[in-house]
């Protein structure tokens, strides 16, 4: 079977520090969907999780033209950009939608765009095994930039200024890479590595766990909707929990199952990785009490 009909697992990174070496490729980390591109007369699309996601981006056909080869696979990440910086959000509510007219709709108002990074195949011949830039080189003589795909750039050996270069931009982080590794299909691996800027924000509690130390936290949405972001385990002080527990008793609203609901009155402020893919926050931790900010002014931005 031609690597063109398979479904292929992307290569992943493990997670590190910024440092320089003149032996490694430093990128910007995108903000957006890992995606599998096998581009031909036609395009597929698939996720990390090997789910085939074409139905979603019909704008992604155009990718056809920016072929100078007849078939390719490409490794990279689909983005939606807003103000000119990559949107989590919203290509993740590109992603899930299901309903073919409001699917239309998106595509036009909120199209999204291929960063490719890496080439995987290209007419009948498996590139994995040849070195980095062996193959970034292959991919800018397979595929041309346009409105609907860009090539991601990289810098040699200077990894500390480009982390702090997208720190101050308000981007994810970086990616590092040896230069000479080969492709490693569905293989995480110490040849690529990411740094990754943390997220810090404020959040409403909405209520907490009752089973364990937990505060359920949630962000209000464009229709002032207060939306549940994840439960805080990691950072409240006993100190600090004492003086919740006190204020909580007092605006309690209902409870359910291992959860005590309370009046969305209090705001705190949290720091975390990453959104995972349901807009929920991965490994955050409790920075302290927020006293001087509203509850409505904690929203999705």
């Amino acid at each position: 079977m031609s690597m063109m009909d398979q479904k292929i697992a992307p290569m992943l990174a493990f997670s590190g520090e910024p440092f320089d070496d003149p032996g490694w490729i430093f990128e910007i980390k995108w903000d957006g969907s890992r995606t599998i591109a096998f581009i031909s007369d036609r395009v597929r699309l698939q996720d990390r999780r090997l789910v085939d996601i074409t139905y979603q981006f019909p704008e992604m056909v155009d990718l056809r033209k920016c072929l100078k080869a007849k078939e390719v696979i490409l490794d990279g990440e689909l983005i939606v950009l807003k103000n000119n910086k990559p949107h989590y959000r919203s290509i993740m509510s590109r992603k899930h939608s299901q309903n073919a007219l409001k699917i239309d709709l998106l595509s036009k108002i909120m199209p999204a765009v291929f960063v490719a990074w890496d080439i995987l195949y290209i007419d009948g011949k498996s590139l994995v095994d040849l070195t980095l830039l062996k193959r970034k080189e292959i991919l800018h003589s397979a595929v041309k930039p346009d409105d609907h795909l860009l090539i991601a750039d990289f810098i040699r050996e200077h990894g500390k200024m480009l982390y702090e270069e997208t720190g101050k931009k308000g981007l994810e982080g970086v990616m590092a890479k040896k230069a000479d590794s080969k492709y490693y299909i569905g293989k995480r691996s110490k040849l690529w590595l990411k740094f990754k800027h943390f997220i810090t924000l404020n959040a409403v509690i909405m209520g907490y766990r009752t089973d364990r130390i937990a505060l359920i936290l949630g962000l209000y949405d464009e229709n002032g909707d207060l939306i549940p972001i994840g439960n805080c385990e990691s950072g409240l002080s006993q100190k600090e929990l004492s003086a919740f527990m006190y204020v909580a008793e007092s605006i309690k609203t209902y409870s359910e199952k291992n959860v005590q609901w309370i009046k969305p009155l209090l705001v705190c402020q949290v720091r975390f990785m990453e959104w995972s893919e349901n807009m929920k926050m991965r490994a955050p931790s409790f920075l302290g009490f927020q006293y001087d900010v509203k509850p409505d002014q904690c929203r999705f931005t």
